[in-house]
């Protein structure tokens, strides 16, 4: 079966309304399809000459290559503008009721692939950025991971290079794929996504799910980019057998820290770090101190990248919260006495925070929310001030459903406690008052980052005041309370040993 009367009827009608008389035809078939004068009927019929030219085009397999020329010679004609999504109806339709028909279906794909590229070529001057990122995406899926192409600079040569590419495991074409991604660029209009959208709802297997699944990359993508490859996670507890201060340890090593590599709840993707000397159960702080150092020589062997140095978070008891964690010193025998918080960014938990912690649902919550603020500065959302209790920090919190806290006086173990009840995720406070009259400034200007940038901004002050001894310096008293729920130690018995 060959194209349905009505289709012929439809390209004979846009055609006669483009091109008034045969020479005007005769240009248009010359110029756009090198077609000479010789291969067109000279009938004084005019409607005879141009089905007869319709049906040779069809026997050639070149009706959508005679449509795009005829659109290039005249694109301001209403009847040629029409014509893509017309035939389109028109040869559904007649798929529809004979969904055999080969020939019927190349020329149904083509028409389709014209439709899109009408609409990529009138996008093509405000996003050609936008369509070689989402084409670049679209060549490093599933088998196509070593493609090693040029990226094309115009809407054609993006599609020309996608209909040669190879489909690979996804249900859908690198076409459709590719209408997706773009679709869902920020930077697009919301009328430009729609027409994207539609034209995806009518040419792919299931143009929605692929979105969803779009979505969810990108989420997992950005989760993933939020945490450091690597961590250290150290596990403080209080041994309540000692009337001295005495603690229990344990550490582990995450060599991958993206979502789907590690499960704190059953321990997968853990390593678990030994204690340097086993004889012992519990340690003084002095001596917990220096089974950082064993630690990270443990895991030094394991860094697959070594520029790269671990995030270290302790896990600490409301007693500890206020202890000078960053300044301990890690160096061997003979190196020199480098704090900790120096050389690795290190981060303070509240180790009150595991096991049954009632507010976990309102700290998710939160710490969604202040991840989700990318484009402000953290400073904008750190509530600050004097309190001169903690139930006036506790009602201050509530009050405002704080996401984050700044203090300049160090806390008390209440104040840690209503930064527990509260579900604060991110805190940051000074372990000593300091006298100087400019680190008000100072801290401001430290907060002048986005979210994810505090902890490095942390690490780099205490670097940048490591040289000097004075006790006035900022870098040497900053405490930063990092709670990610999503990061946690594994969930073991930490129990003492009978």
């Amino acid at each position: 079966m060959g194209l349905p009367g009505e289709a012929i009827n439809k390209i004979k009608e846009a055609l006669k309304s483009a091109f008034f008389n045969r020479k005007k035809l005769l240009m248009m078939l010359r110029t756009q399809l090198d077609i000479e004068e010789s291969d067109v009927s000279d009938n004084d019929d005019y409607d005879l000459v141009i089905f007869e030219l319709i049906t040779k085009l069809e026997k050639q397999e070149r009706i959508i290559e005679l449509v795009e020329g005829a659109l290039r010679e005249v694109p301001g004609n209403s009847k040629l503008q029409a014509l893509p999504e017309v035939l389109r109806e028109i040869i559904h339709k007649s798929l529809q009721k004979n969904k055999s028909d080969e020939k019927l279906k190349i020329i149904f794909q083509e028409i389709n692939i014209l439709i899109l590229k009408n609409i990529l070529i009138s996008l093509e001057k405000d996003y050609i950025d936008q369509m070689q990122h989402a084409y670049i995406a679209c060549c490093f899926e599933d088998l196509r991971t070593d493609w090693e192409g040029e990226n094309p600079n115009t809407a054609e040569g993006i599609l020309v290079n996608l209909k040669d590419t190879p489909q690979g495991k996804s249900s859908e074409t690198p076409v459709v794929q590719f209408v997706a991604r773009l679709s869902e660029s920020t930077k697009i209009l919301p009328e430009t996504a729609k027409k994207l959208k539609e034209w995806g709802e009518k040419n792919a297997n299931n143009f929605y799910n692929l979105l969803s699944q779009l979505k969810a990359d990108t989420i997992s993508s950005q989760e993933q980019k939020e945490i450091i490859p690597t961590y250290l996670i150290v596990l403080i507890q209080p041994s309540e057998q000692h009337k001295n201060k005495r603690y229990f340890v344990w550490a582990w090593f995450i060599s991958d820290g993206r979502n789907d590599k590690f499960n704190y709840q059953t321990g997968e993707g853990y390593k678990v770090l030994e204690i340097q000397d086993q004889e012992k159960e519990t340690f003084s702080l002095s001596e917990t101190s220096r089974l950082i150092k064993s630690y990270i020589n443990q895991i030094t062997s394991y860094l697959d990248d070594l520029s790269s140095q671990p995030k270290i978070e302790i896990f600490l008891p409301y007693e500890l919260l206020n202890e000078p964690i960053d300044s301990w010193e890690i160096q061997e025998e003979d190196e020199l006495p480098i704090p900790i918080g120096s050389s690795y960014t290190v981060i303070i938990r509240s180790s009150n925070r595991l096991r049954k912690y009632r507010y976990r649902n309102i700290w998710v919550q939160k710490w969604k929310t202040l991840k989700e603020m990318t484009e402000t500065t953290c400073s904008q959302y750190f509530i600050s001030g004097e309190y001169n209790s903690w139930k006036e920090l506790y009602s201050r919190l509530n009050h405002d459903n704080a996401l984050a806290l700044k203090l300049i006086k160090p806390p008390s173990k209440e104040f840690f406690k209503v930064i527990n009840q509260t579900a604060i995720p991110v805190a940051f406070w000074l372990r000593q008052e300091l006298k100087s009259s400019d680190f008000h400034c100072e801290v401001n200007e430290l907060l002048k980052c986005s979210i994810k940038e505090l902890p490095e901004r942390v690490k780099q002050k205490r670097l940048d005041d490591f040289p000097y001894d004075s006790e006035q310096r900022l870098g040497h008293h900053l405490s930063l309370l990092w709670e990610n729920p999503y990061l946690l130690p594994p969930q073991i018995e930490y129990t003492t040993p009978s």
